[in-house]
């Protein structure tokens, strides 16, 4: 008996030595960089780039205004493994000047949505930013 857990003890033990020396692939030692989600939805609630702007934007006093949404069609799937799949336009505002200004700060907030054919997610893309007061 002393032998026979003897022996489960030491196979036991070169099987983990084994498996802590063998070698890593590169792809499994490359995670990936993008988070990648479900639905077009998912990216521009839970996306990282869009969350920090957002968090900025209603940090100084914006507003959400509105998001829309508009996926793009193309007449053939695309090649590429990723594509641009939709894009997310989001308007903030504030007044500025008081409160019988009609002066206000819009920042339109575009979201490229990327679609990735092998893993079948989508991913964000490039985040823009743009200004613009009306008077």
């Amino acid at each position: 008996m002393k032998n026979a857990l003897l022996v489960s003890l030491l196979s036991l033990t070169s099987m983990t030595a084994f498996a802590s020396t063998a070698p890593v692939s590169p792809s499994a030692a490359q995670a990936p960089v993008r988070a990648g989600y479900s639905s077009v939805d998912e990216v521009i609630e839970y996306g990282r780039q869009y969350q920090e702007i957002k968090a900025q934007l209603l940090e100084v006093g914006y507003e959400l205004q509105s998001c829309n949404q508009h996926v793009l069609n193309y007449f053939v799937q695309p090649a590429s493994p990723v594509y641009l799949y939709a894009q997310a336009e989001c308007t903030f505002s504030r007044s500025v000047g008081g409160d019988y200004s009609l002066e206000t700060d819009y920042a339109m907030v575009k979201i490229d949505v990327d679609y990735h054919q092998f893993n079948l997610l989508f991913h964000e893309g490039t985040v823009n930013v743009n200004y613009v007061t009306v008077y």
